[in-house]
């Protein structure tokens, strides 16, 4: 348990993270980090059963604690009942003999092998089973290793559902540096909707009455300020490059814990990545890496609040978004330099996108203050189409 005392209404801050190991060599260190668990159950997909969970499979039976494996067959894109059931459905050997006087022969704890959808799943399923749950990383693509919320796919609708967050996270530097490029730029692009998310979240507190905890979101800004700064040397594969992004992740990961909800993670950009994300599941497309849309409604959010800037006569406004104006050039020029790859590029998708991102959750943010100011279609419009002009230059 991390706990400390804050200046903050809360008064304090904890969360249930009883540690993290993020170093050269780190799954060799799993018989030590799980030494009070002895039924492991390890969850993986294919592509991270190779790069990993096999590994960690021969880990833990060498030392004796080793339960079961389940390998998630195909591409699983986003956590959704089907994954979730089978998930807990083989938690024990379906095919096992039953005992008719006692109940299934659980494991004590799970192990998730994998990023962004793996985790999910597994923190749900700890959460639903009642068991403990860690994970071991195998990509640095995407802020969430440490949070308590899991973005869940159900009734035709993508809702972040609370859950509890892993006892330990391990990343082993040696597996997590070989990731896909693409999806190490993923996730510096879910640390760049920070700046959008802490801003939205500073909107709310001054023009919604809404409670900011000052140091969490300094420490999310400084995080961030360091992943831009290391996302630079990301094609080196350096290892100590690869330790401070996740070290980063795992700063956002605990904010979202401390606060007990996501504003110290994702703001209007993040509910906008999930409309898109939405709409090419309604389609039957597979969705682009979480990271990469988010880091796209940054740059769009971050039109909006430039434009906002410009126009509004709110002296207080005006001074609150010009400390941001910095961190939105910055995103703009790494974004350029690293040709991070668009996610749409359709208009009209962009736009409804837009839309649907208003009515999706009820969170104070640039998108409520531009409807409340009679201005959110002419925003969202004018906004799409510099965006647009960006992408296509």
């Amino acid at each position: 348990m991390i706990e400390f005392k804050c200046n903050c209404a809360m008064g304090s801050h904890k969360a249930p993270l009883e540690g993290f190991e993020i170093s050269s060599g780190a799954i060799n260190k799993i018989p030590e980090i799980l030494k009070d668990y002895n039924k492991v159950y390890v969850v993986a997909d294919e592509r991270t059963y190779r790069a990993a969970g096999e590994a960690v499979e021969k880990i833990l039976k060498d030392c004796g604690k080793y339960h079961r494996t389940l390998v998630l067959e195909g591409e699983v894109v986003l956590p959704n009942v089907e994954t979730l059931g089978k998930i807990v459905l083989f938690a024990n050997d379906p095919g096992a003999k039953p005992n008719f006087f006692a109940y299934s022969d659980l494991p004590d704890f799970i192990l998730a092998v994998g990023s962004g959808t793996v985790n999910d799943s597994c923190r749900l399923a700890s959460y639903r089973l009642g068991l403990p749950y860690g994970i071991v990383g195998t990509a640095p693509s995407m802020d969430g290793y440490a949070s308590s919320g899991t973005p869940f796919l159900h009734s035709g609708s993508k809702s972040t559902v609370q859950c509890t967050t892993p006892k330990y996270v391990i990343g082993d530097l040696d597996i997590l540096k070989d990731a896909p490029f693409k999806m190490m730029l993923a996730g510096i692009g879910d640390m760049l909707g920070k700046y959008i998310g802490i801003l939205d979240w500073e909107l709310a507190r001054d023009y919604s009455g809404e409670y900011y905890c000052e140091k969490i979101a300094a420490d999310v800004i400084d995080a961030t300020n360091k992943c831009l700064e290391n996302g630079y040397n990301l094609a080196s594969r350096d290892k100590e490059c690869i330790k401070n992004i996740m070290d980063g992740f795992l700063v956002t990961g605990l904010g979202m814990a401390y606060t007990g909800n996501s504003r110290p993670a994702s703001g209007s950009e993040h509910i906008i990545a999930h409309a898109w994300e939405l709409y090419d599941i309604e389609h039957g497309n597979r969705p682009q890496l979480h990271g990469l849309e988010v880091c796209e409604g940054t740059r769009l959010v971050a039109i909006m609040y430039k434009m906002l800037y410009e126009e509004t006569q709110d002296a207080h406004l005006k001074e609150l978004i010009e400390k941001y104006i910095p961190y939105f050039d910055a995103v703009e020029e790494f974004c350029v330099k690293m040709n991070v790859p668009p996610t749409v590029t359709d208009r009209q998708i962009i736009i409804d996108g837009i839309h649907r991102a208003l009515i999706m959750r009820d969170r104070y943010t640039i998108l409520f203050y531009l409807r409340d100011q009679g201005k959110f279609d002419e925003y969202a419009e004018k906004a799409t189409d510099k965006l647009l002009e960006i992408l296509n230059a």
